[in-house]
């Protein structure tokens, strides 16, 4: 069961399209999960067509109908551009590991397979590069038992939990749940006994280790792409 879900200001950004590259994937991936969530953007899209319906009208210009319609072909170029990468995403070579993930993650992944570095003794990260200037996006993934050094996030951080589950200070965390960690938050995640853990995650700023580990931190690297 879902237990933890974007707030109704990260939603209502997400559906007015004003979200960057890699938080909108992330909430993309969480409502391939989320039956709630799906229906929050679908009501938050009707409010927003009642909304528009109710609007005083404006004077528009004369060559608006034409300046649509060029742009409806750009579209139509762009979405017929998106069915060409799916389709050269069905024949990406997927990590045994991956099966079972959404599909629609499958696009940005490398057509070569992912490629994994090892932050830690039970921590390996693969960046995702899709043209992020802001954000670093990532598959991140302990190992059974394993356990993140201890940190603070210097930026948000969006997290979903594709694969296995963690728990940290405030709770677990399964299959579909989408987490935020804020500026100053401090925790350090632990993966089950009996699964690996596989999380999709946006980074905002590179987070940073407590104690000894500050010295040699591999985390610190911060990659848009």
């Amino acid at each position: 069961m879902i237990r933890h879900h974007p707030n109704t200001d990260l939603l209502t950004d997400y559906t007015v399209g004003s979200l960057s590259l890699a938080p909108t994937i992330s909430v993309t991936t969480h409502l391939k999960f989320c039956d709630q969530c799906r229906d929050s953007v679908h009501s938050l899209k009707q409010l927003g067509g009642a909304l528009l319906s109710d609007a005083e009208p404006e004077t528009v210009s004369g060559d608006l109908l034409s300046q649509t319609l060029a742009k409806l072909d750009v579209e139509s170029v762009t979405q017929s551009s998106a069915v060409d990468a799916l389709a050269d995403a069905q024949s990406t070579k997927c990590d045994d590991e991956l099966k079972g993930i959404p599909n629609y993650l499958n696009k940005f992944l490398p057509r070569n397979g992912l490629s994994w570095r090892k932050l830690s003794s039970s921590v390996t990260v693969a960046p995702i590069s899709v043209g992020e200037t802001q954000y670093e996006l990532a598959l991140h993934k302990i190992c059974a038992g394993g356990k993140t050094p201890v940190h603070d996030h210097h930026g948000v951080e969006y997290t979903v939990v594709l694969k296995g589950s963690f728990s940290d200070e405030d709770g677990m965390y399964h299959e579909g749940d989408f987490v935020v960690r804020e500026p100053g938050d401090v925790h350090r995640p632990f993966a089950t006994q009996h699964e690996d853990c596989i999380c999709l995650s946006v980074l905002e700023a590179p987070i940073k280790l407590k104690g000894l580990g500050r010295v040699l931190n591999p985390f610190m690297k911060f990659q848009p792409s």
